[in-house]
């Protein structure tokens, strides 16, 4: 290869931020211009794979319909004729028509919104802040928050399951890695697992290709989650299958689990969930009984 060829063709590493993994990345440079991406296979996180949204990158940066100036609307809402302005006429226009509404509704009926959590979400914060709303959203509050939350009100910060020493028994829940993979678990890391010989369980309303390959597949009635999981413990309950020294020494409210969980015999849980009894008994049995166990878990909108 001549010096020349070499200037030319570069590859630079890089992460990908198309979501909160992190992922790894190699972007092949051409005359200074990325031309390709794939992943990293040094990257702990994805070793060398990469999502539909990673692949997509190259799109995303050269895509005709990329937003790189402001854009006015020349004509009626829905025709989708625009006519670009400067920034000095875009900063104007918005700070006016926000004055405009605030003096008129209130600074509170006033929303600021951003397509995904990321660091500079703080500035958005103080300019609302400086504005008088406390109205400040993202697409991680209907996603991301609701996980974090729920993990500090439970068991700690946000637990996701290691891979790289695979679980016996893996239950994926309200969420397919394979299809839609954030926060570094990378559905090509629970591939893994799986062909080295996890147990599967995937709980989830639709036969996906995951489904497919599952020991159990629980087809649940959308919505019915909570009992659900109530009717699964149950099972552990009243076939003691949970560990008896950890509950006594590291855990608070178990009587009360018990009492509520008592409420929810399969057959009940049936009427709720269409969840044959059996079925429900063969997924809380396989997870409970497998050392160690993992669930792969999220909110299913996402």
């Amino acid at each position: 290869m001549t010096t020349e060829a070499r200037v030319a063709e570069e590859i630079v590493r890089s992460c990908c931020r198309m979501d909160h993994g992190g992922c790894g990345i190699l972007i092949q440079l051409r005359d200074g211009k990325p031309v390709s991406i794939e992943g990293d296979p040094d990257c702990r996180i994805n070793r060398g794979t990469l999502c539909s949204k990673g692949l997509a990158g190259l799109h995303k940066l050269h895509s005709p319909h990329r937003l790189k100036y402001p854009l006015l609307r020349d004509g009626d809402r829905g025709e989708g004729k625009w006519k670009r302005i400067s920034w000095d006429e875009a900063l104007d226009l918005i700070a006016t028509k926000m004055t405009e509404v605030k003096e008129e509704f209130g600074a509170e009926s006033v929303v600021f919104g951003q397509g995904t959590h990321r660091s500079y979400e703080n500035f958005l914060w103080r300019l609302a802040n400086v504005f008088g709303s406390p109205n400040v959203m993202a697409a991680g509050y209907l996603c991301y928050y609701p996980r974090v939350i729920a993990s500090h009100l439970t068991h700690g910060f946000y637990p996701i399951p290691d891979y790289e020493y695979p679980p016996s028994c893996v239950m994926m829940w309200g969420n397919n890695v394979v299809t839609t993979s954030a926060d570094g678990v990378c559905g090509a890391q629970l591939l893994r697992a799986l062909d080295r010989g996890s147990r599967f369980i995937v709980i989830d309303p639709r036969y996906t290709p995951m489904a497919a390959r599952a020991d159990v597949w629980v087809q649940l009635r959308p919505g019915s989650d909570l009992a659900l999981a109530l009717g699964m413990i149950n099972v552990i309950i009243e076939e003691g299958l949970y560990d008896e020294d950890f509950v006594r020494d590291w855990t608070v409210g178990f009587d009360e689990l018990r009492e509520r969980a008592a409420e929810y015999p399969p057959e009940h849980v049936e009427r709720i969930t269409w969840v044959p009894p059996g079925i429900l008994r063969d997924a809380a049995r396989l997870y409970a009984t497998s050392k160690p166990a993992a669930i792969q878990w999220g909110v299913a909108w996402e």
